[in-house]
């Protein structure tokens, strides 16, 4: 997805993100996995083509890593028991909060899509996005973050930053 935001009284920078996620808001909130901003000078027109150009190349290198990961995540079998170590080590790193263990392990133990049935970490991994439906976007991105860090240490991912 890719978000813009601008002004006719140019009170911040022309601005576009671009992302799994995105956040685009009226009271000025705005986030996503690539930012780019450019002050509004005389060019900033011409130049909102290559500002575009340069996010939408580096989204492709994220969704080349973000292919990586689902491919790690689906090879990585999880039993029962590591499945709950993990999501302890969830709260832990604060991707989620004590109250959503009961909805996380929901969406384990019983996948509202067919895909999801296999028992393995991009099973799990979903189980996780499912409740965060329920909670602020901005916060869904941060817990993200978190998400992925502890995923692609227990999956063995090594990703260029």
């Amino acid at each position: 997805m890719i978000g813009l935001r601008n002004s006719h009284d140019q009170p911040f920078p022309v601005g576009l993100v671009a992302g799994t996620r995105v956040f685009v808001c009226d009271n000025l909130a705005f986030s996503g996995l690539i930012q780019i901003r450019r002050k509004h000078t005389r060019f900033a027109v011409r130049d909102l083509r290559q500002l575009t150009a340069r996010a939408v190349g580096q989204l492709g290198n994220h969704l080349v890593a973000l292919d990586k990961r689902i491919d790690a995540y689906s090879d990585k079998r999880l039993n029962d028991a590591q499945a709950h170590d993990i999501v302890i080590k969830a709260t832990d790193c604060r991707a989620i909060n004590t109250s959503q263990i009961p909805q996380v392990l929901g969406h384990w133990r019983e996948p509202e899509h067919e895909e999801f049935r296999p028992r393995n970490a991009w099973s799990l991994f979903n189980s996780f996005t499912e409740a965060f439906k329920d909670i602020n976007p901005h916060t869904a991105i941060t817990r993200g973050e978190a998400l992925h860090g502890l995923f692609d240490g227990c999956t063995g991912v090594a990703l260029p930053s």
